[in-house]
């Protein structure tokens, strides 16, 4: 979906300039062949280590030292710590990345003295280059590393970006038949757009981001935006330095827990237990059966269920007999749903039962402990960021659905309404005055319900309905 851009535009790219000094700098700087283009960065990278291989490798490490350091405010005992158990693959994909972002962005010591190394190498005495690899190179250096939002993706063939940070740059439909197979529309990445054979591509690095990364790095970005800029080359070169820190953040400290609540009363999720020794099974399944707001049988056991106001049943109580049957189990999801279930319990069995004790197990500080010991490092998809696939004892995908349905109602409740970053602060009602911002907020909402899909599946539960946001705009599928 390219759109024809004006010579004195603002780039496409990102890069704040006018297309006509940036990506529109002539033919063979701008749009080259793309089978001349094979080779720049290997001839690049040999020439330097030929000619710098120790300025240049002193120059990557101290890059990678000051990102890590960065992302543990430069506290070098936690950094140490943390980068001991990274897996080996984060390391080598890092070091991809910072090859490319030294090649466009970064500086060596030649003699004493400072050099960009795209200088050198595009400069007198550089290595020798074919025509199309030179401008591949020139234009990796002219192209920012940038925020993108994916809103479209046909795997194996293309995908649809649009920029993260400024709304009125043209989405940019990119070739790209590696990547596109394990995009998905909705996430965020960094990447430099680059122009070849007619076609715009990404350059090769590629950074993803969890929703909370991206929604983290973003504030940031946007806080930089917001602030009066000084230098425009450096609020560039911060934007990317920011990305590849963000990006290296998230497999180098632990995921934030969420905050779980009850779908129904909006309460702090606890799981309360009160055991009791069961002395007449006769007589508490009779007490129980005769309950209008109680459904199940002694197989099963018995949930008390209250319908809230979409309509949806959620247990308040689960009762289960164990299975030596001596002993029962009262759950509740909430501290004050057990004070009050547990009188509601005591008057509906009688002596039927005998309180015993009572337990009571925390979802955060269960997974907290769980995510400490090293176990669950995945994070659950479709649910709240720090929730680990495989779920402590006790907790189940289909209790915390109900819980995640309540949050995200809850979150949700003024979405049409509240700025959001992925559409440059506007709210949803506001961006779909116009056709790219409506192709955007029907982006975002597809993504959502594409991930719920996918999450649920997995996971073996119900999905959880986005329809509630497309309602409150009024929009159509």
């Amino acid at each position: 979906m390219n759109t024809k851009i004006g010579r004195n535009d603002r780039c496409p790219c990102g890069s704040g300039r006018k297309y006509k000094q940036c990506c529109g700098r002539g033919a063979d700087a701008a749009d080259v062949p793309q089978d001349s283009t094979a080779g720049a960065v290997e001839r690049a990278l040999g020439w330097l280590g030929q000619y710098h291989r120790k300025a240049f490798a002193a120059a990557m490490e101290t890059e990678i030292d000051e990102i890590v350091l960065s992302v543990f405010d430069e506290d070098e005992e936690a950094a140490a710590t943390a980068t001991r158990d990274v897996d080996e693959t984060v390391w080598q994909q890092l070091q991809v990345n910072l090859t490319e972002w030294m090649l466009a962005e970064g500086d060596i010591n030649v003699r004493g003295q400072h050099r960009r190394v795209a200088e050198l190498l595009t400069g007198p005495g550089g290595p020798l280059f074919t025509v199309g690899q030179r401008a591949w190179l020139e234009q990796l250096a002219q192209r920012p590393l940038r925020p993108y939002h994916v809103t479209e993706v046909v795997p194996g063939t293309s995908v649809t970006v649009c920029d993260a940070l400024d709304d009125t740059l043209v989405p940019q439909r990119v070739t790209e038949r590696a990547a596109s197979a394990s995009l998905r529309v909705g996430e965020l990445v960094g990447a430099r757009l680059m122009s070849a054979d007619g076609e715009i591509q990404f350059s090769g690095a590629l950074y993803g981001f969890t929703t909370a990364a991206g929604r983290s790095l973003l504030a940031r970005l946007r806080e930089q935006v917001a602030a009066p800029v000084f230098d425009e080359e450096y609020e560039i070169l911060h934007t990317g330095q920011q990305i590849i820190e963000t990006w290296l953040a998230q497999f180098l400290l632990p995921a934030p827990l969420p905050h779980i609540v009850h779908a129904s009363t909006g309460e702090t999720l606890l799981f309360v237990t009160d055991h009791y020794a069961l002395h007449d099974a006769a007589a508490l399944e009779a007490a129980l059966a005769v309950q209008s707001d109680v459904e199940g049988d002694r197989a099963k056991g018995w949930d008390r269920l209250v319908v809230g106001d979409d309509g949806m049943s959620r247990s308040l109580a689960q009762i289960r007999i164990e299975s030596d049957g001596r002993r029962i189990a009262v759950q509740y999801p909430t501290e004050r749903l057990a004070e009050s279930g547990r009188g509601w319990f005591d008057a509906l069995a009688g002596a039927a039962v005998s309180f015993q004790l009572q337990e009571r197990s925390d979802p955060r500080g269960m997974l907290a402990a769980r995510q400490a010991g090293g176990a669950g490092d995945a994070q659950a998809p479709g649910l709240p960021p720090g929730l680990p696939l495989e779920l402590p004892p006790g907790l189940d995908w289909a209790a915390l659905a109900d819980a995640y349905e309540g949050v995200m109602r809850h979150q949700y409740a003024n979405w049409a309404d509240e700025p959001i970053p992925a559409l440059d602060d506007r709210t949803p009602r506001q961006a779909i005055e116009t056709a790219s911002g409506l192709e955007r907020v029907k982006g975002l909402l597809r993504s959502y319900e594409d991930g719920e899909t996918r999450h649920a599946a997995q996971q073996g539960r119900r999905a959880i309905s986005y329809q509630f946001l497309w309602d409150a705009l009024g929009l159509q599928r």
